[in-house]
């Protein structure tokens, strides 16, 4: 791993100017969050959307490692494709800035809140808890953009033939535990979880529908041939 990470950053100091000029496009990333923060704050009426499974997942505070871990695994992930793939780079930038757009639209005509139980303890996970649950207000909640974008990332990690299988392992497990992460320090419920998923594969779909195309075009040609 350390090995990998070292040939990544050497790649990126050898091509640094155009590295340099995707990575400054995230500033669309930082500019739409805006519209998140507006739309954060309690608007006159909220729906309350929990399920059953919400009901036995417990709070757990160890989880709000995994759940800022996500800021981590974007970063690399976008730094990788910057680096090696400029055209899933800029595929995963645009389905990114989609799927919150579509979010944001969502939280404006549907507005959801979660109610989050108080914190006890003076623990560095209770003190980040605190911090996150003063930062984030509970309304922008469904559906949930932390698990739309560790999916959508995953997604592509996985569907990448140039990363090694160990390491689309990784990536499914990090992003797995961002995803429970969500619901166990109750910053979102099932159905959010839910939702943002099948958001995030329908945004891959989009981005790469020619893919999907030639698949169903072999499926359809290996089956009349038989």
């Amino acid at each position: 791993m350390v090995v990998k990470i070292k040939a990544l950053l050497m790649d990126a100091y050898k091509d640094y100017k155009n590295v340099a000029i995707r990575l400054m496009l995230l500033m669309s990333i930082a500019v739409q969050s805006k519209i998140y923060v507006l739309l954060n704050n309690y608007r006159g009426k909220v729906y309350h959307i929990q399920s059953p499974i919400d009901l036995i997942i417990p709070f757990n505070k160890y989880f709000v490692i995994p759940y800022l871990f996500w800021y981590i695994y974007l970063g690399f992930i976008f730094f990788y494709y910057a680096v090696y793939d400029e055209k899933k780079y800029y595929k995963l930038l645009a389905g990114v800035n989609a799927g919150m757009m579509i979010c944001f639209i969502i939280y404006y005509f549907f507005p959801t809140y979660v109610p989050r139980p108080h914190v006890y303890g003076e623990d560095i996970f209770s003190d980040l808890m605190r911090f996150i649950y003063k930062k984030d207000n509970p309304y922008n909640c469904f559906p949930s953009i932390h698990v739309l974008d560790s999916v959508l990332f995953a997604v592509y990690v996985n569907k990448d033939e140039f990363i090694e299988l160990k390491y689309k392992l990784y990536s499914s497990v990090i992003s797995f535990s961002i995803i429970i992460s969500t619901m166990f320090v109750k910053q979102h419920y099932f159905y959010d979880a839910v939702s943002a998923t099948i958001l995030a594969y329908s945004i891959y779909v989009v981005f790469n529908y020619r893919e999907f195309v030639e698949f169903f075009k072999r499926r359809v040609f290996a089956y009349i041939k038989e």
